[in-house]
């Protein structure tokens, strides 16, 4: 029995591990494009990324460990059933509940590290993570403020950069709109400035040199300005440190105090943290589980291999945690009692295991009795001959049909068809399988983040089924890739297994040539990629943007940050506070002209309220004010005729972001902001971007294919580790180039291109090593 145990030990832990690291890397491209943001936007250093990533692994881990077991477990006895092991091992007289042990010891294993990671480690790394973003929001902000965006982070002001110097970080033309007094508006315009930041990270000042401050009452008819050499402006972060204090969730305590809270007088509290300690000891259990339905539903005898334990490990374990989640939250509001909402998931998946663990034992004897029946013998064998007939009827007319429609083709060409057609439907089945995995583990991961909002906000799982259907052109974007990796390799590694592609070399097929389709089908995936980025991702982006805010119970959110603030022609500067776009109407709307780089400003008017005149093609005023300070004049007004440039079309289009422009008006408004003068480096490394990361996909299935001849004797999984490291790598790679790029260290092309030439130089010289 002993040699046994060993055998089952040796085929679930290699794909045990195998998935998890696959699902961990997948479910961990969530939060790549946060640490990417941290590099950039923070001047974070790797260390700080580093402790990022260990504090979010618990809380990854703790589903994707007894995942991984459950589907690892799930494709070893489908292995074994597949090709009649199981069988051979019920004829030598060991029943499936003997087989029970190992796996029995492997769930106990699975179980005794998630618990370690729900009871101590998922506590401290919540609380490490809030810890940390504490801090990242009191690092310097350099890197955070880019030149011509408004930044609204600091309390009551509103910041503008023309440019930044590349080299010193310097400010060149600031704007800063100071609103922390209800009763004094205040606009400071200087030279040149900078953030000063305390050692102890606490204080923030913002030194500015030559420059004028304009102030004016709330009457608006008292108005001062005046001159200076040098300014300070100290930053209030109190805020921060309050937000930081407050105490700590649920999620965030320890086992200790979970304990403590039990006992403590806020039934709130108590009953939170008793939901919360349930979840922590309920989830453990599930390698228990789970060794049971591996089990249960491997040995059942099918002749679907691998992918048939992937399949239905899948959806097994997609609907455990749905439900688990589900009950937790319903639980978490009262809804349900805490032993039916926290351990409802584990009871039904128990008696679903248990019940198909007894079937697997009476379909054993069952199988055993027909086998002895003669007319269960002749009905065999009658199925097994209607099947080869059929099939030979099948082949016979599809050749018919290649005959009339092909009068002269030669037989290279027909045996090079159907290989690329074979070839082609191999990768395709299993781009598709490992798409549709790496999907539904993003969404499973989307559903667990925003069931509580769900609930709390009394959301219709239709508007969450919206979310999915929009959030799907993001995730596309990020997972094809991957997806592409992971099938070539496989693929490939399953053809070499088998020695086809020795069979095919034999006939005077070249592996060049074998992988022609999967490079043409990698080519196509790429230019899809690029037409979905240009042409339907902006417009899902903001969709999704604006559904996630209503699920999360936060106003929607039309316009980007700062998008109140916006600049004109002719130096003016717009600011507002509703513009409705139907209507035509501003609200509260205040028209600067002003000269940033010269620290001057000219004129300011505002209005109660303003709409537009399509006869006049100019904005009607009403109920307010105008100033000039160049000659001192001020005047009140009830109704004024303002001409500008700006009609409402301006507003409604407003200030896109990279993400949110084409190539071609990506590269217009680069144009123009080069015509000015200013700095636009990291605007070309995104612009070279659109181009570059398209063509990932098919550099990926380009790496893939030498490392999948190289290994493919040792199997696919084996093929899809290398994958997982090798897509690490590269996503690495295009982060370090992000940061060096936007930072002005490495040359806008030479930051997009860079991981592709690397990567697609490495894979030539791959492909050239190989024996064809």
């Amino acid at each position: 029995m002993r040699r046994i145990h060993l055998a089952i030990y040796r085929e679930v832990l290699p794909p045990m591990l195998i998935t998890l690291l696959v699902l961990t890397f997948v479910v961990f491209t969530r939060e790549f494009g946060r640490l990417v943001e941290l590099l950039i936007r923070k001047n974070a250093d790797f260390l700080i990324v580093a402790q990022a990533v260990a504090y979010l692994l618990p809380s990854i881990l703790i589903f994707t460990l007894p995942f991984s077991f459950l589907i690892g477990a799930l494709i070893g006895f489908s292995r074994l059933s597949s090709e009649s092991e199981i069988v051979a091992m019920r004829a030598g007289g060991i029943s499936v509940l003997q087989l029970l042990r190992p796996m029995f010891a492997l769930g106990i294993a699975v179980a005794i590290l998630t618990s370690v990671l729900t009871l101590h480690l998922l506590p401290a790394g919540n609380w490490g993570l809030r810890q940390l973003r504490h801090e990242l929001r009191t690092l310097p902000v350099h890197a955070e403020i880019r030149p011509r965006v408004f930044y609204e982070n600091f309390p009551g002001m509103v910041l503008y950069l023309e440019d930044v110097d590349p080299q010193s970080h310097a400010w060149k033309g600031v704007f800063v709109a100071d609103s922390s007094d209800p009763d004094l508006e205040r606009i400071i315009l200087a030279q040149r400035g900078f953030p000063l930041m305390t050692p102890d990270a606490r204080q923030l000042q913002l030194h500015l040199e030559e420059g004028t401050i304009y102030e004016s009452l709330e009457s608006a008819e008292v108005e001062s300005f005046s001159r200076f050499r040098t300014l300070d402006i100290p930053i209030p972060l109190e805020f921060e440190s309050a937000d930081f204090q407050r105490e700590k969730r649920p999620g965030d305590r320890s086992l200790q105090d979970l304990l403590a809270d039990l006992k403590g007088p806020d039934d709130e509290v108590r009953h939170s943290s008793l939901v919360e300690l349930n979840r922590r000891i309920s989830l453990p259990l599930a390698g228990l589980i789970f060794a049971l339905l591996g089990l249960a539903f491997g040995v059942r005898s099918h002749r679907g291999g691998r992918g048939y334990g992937f399949f239905i490990g899948m959806v097994l374990a997609f609907g455990y945690y749905i439900l688990f989640a589900t009950g937790s939250t319903l639980s978490l509001n009262r809804v349900l009692p805490v032993a039916v909402g926290v351990w409802g998931a584990n009871l039904l998946t128990a008696a679903i295991a248990a019940a198909a663990l007894r079937l697997a034992r009476r379909e054993s004897d069952w199988a055993h009795r027909l086998s002895n029946v003669p007319a269960t013998v002749r009905i065999c064998e009658a199925v097994r001959r209607l099947r080869a007939w059929l099939s030979r009827r099948l082949l016979d007319l599809l050749s018919h049909l290649r005959r009339r429609l092909w009068e002269l083709p030669t037989i290279r060409l027909r045996i090079a068809r159907v290989i690329d057609l074979y070839v082609a439907r191999t990768f395709f089945l299993y781009l598709l399988m490992t798409a549709l995995v790496c999907i539904s583990l993003f969404y499973l991961f989307t559903f667990f983040e925003l069931i509580s909002d769900l609930y709390a906000n009394n959301i219709e799982y239709g508007m969450l089924f919206d979310y999915y259907f929009f959030l799907l052109p993001h995730i596309l974007m990020l997972l094809i890739p991957i997806a592409i990796l992971i099938a070539t390799l496989a693929a490939f590694s399953t053809l070499e297994k088998t020695n086809q592609v020795t069979a095919l070399k034999a006939c005077g097929i070249s592996v060049y040539r074998l992988a022609a389709p999967v490079f043409i089908l990698a080519l196509a995936l790429s230019g899809g990629i690029f037409i979905l980025q240009e042409h339907v991702l902006p417009y899902a982006n903001q969709q999704q943007d604006n559904l996630r805010n209503v699920i999360k119970g936060r106003p929607i959110q039309t316009t980007q940050p700062g998008r109140n603030w916006i600049f004109g022609e002719k130096n003016h500067l717009y600011h507002y506070s509703l513009f409705h776009s139907d209507r035509q109407l501003f609200a509260g709307l205040s028209v600067y002209t002003l000269d940033v780089s010269g620290n001057q400003l000219y004129r300011h008017v505002f209005a109660e309220r303003a709409s537009w005149d399509p006869s006049r093609q100019g904005w009607n005023l009403e109920n307010g004010w105008m100033r000039d300070f160049t000659d001192g004049g001020f005047q009140f007004f009830e109704e004024e005729f303002l001409v500008v440039p700006e009609g409402p079309d301006y507003f409604e289009e407003g200030v896109k972001s990279s993400s949110k422009m084409t190539l071609t008006e990506l590269r217009d408004y680069i144009d123009d902001l080069q015509r000015g003068g200013f700095e636009v480096d990291y605007l070309r490394t995104e612009l070279h971007k659109k181009v570059s990361f398209p063509l990932v996909n098919f550099i990926m299935a380009a790496i893939a294919i030498p490392f999948s001849l190289t290994i493919g004797r040792k199997g696919a999984l084996y093929g899809i580790a290398v994958g997982i490291g090798i897509g690490i790598a590269y996503w690495g790679a295009f982060g370090i180039s992000d940061v060096l790029g936007a930072s002005g260290m490495l040359a806008p092309m030479l930051a997009a291109w860079g991981p592709n030439i690397l990567f697609g130089s490495a894979a030539m010289l791959l492909l050239t090593w190989i024996r064809t």
